[in-house]
């Protein structure tokens, strides 16, 4: 289960490396999750890409994204 009030400060300390990597898994699991782990993956993508453009740097988001479309033979859920 997705805890959004802990979820929101874990995002401001990652680096960027861990919060594209948070965001891949997240990607996967919005790709082939189901129900409520899909649910709950959109809503962390959503924080992820509000993080990202409070750092000013959505790229990382769009990187993070498009690399999994790309290649969803990377998701290892």
């Amino acid at each position: 289960m997705l805890r959004v009030e802990r979820l929101e400060p874990a995002l401001d300390r990652m680096s960027n490396k861990a919060l594209i990597k948070f965001a891949k898994r997240c990607v996967c699991k919005t790709l082939f999750g189901v129900g409520n782990a899909a649910s709950e993956a959109r809503e962390a993508l959503d924080m992820v890409f509000m993080e990202c453009s409070r750092r000013g740097k959505e790229r990382l988001y769009d990187s993070a994204y498009a690399s999994v479309s790309h290649h969803p033979e990377r998701c290892d859920i």
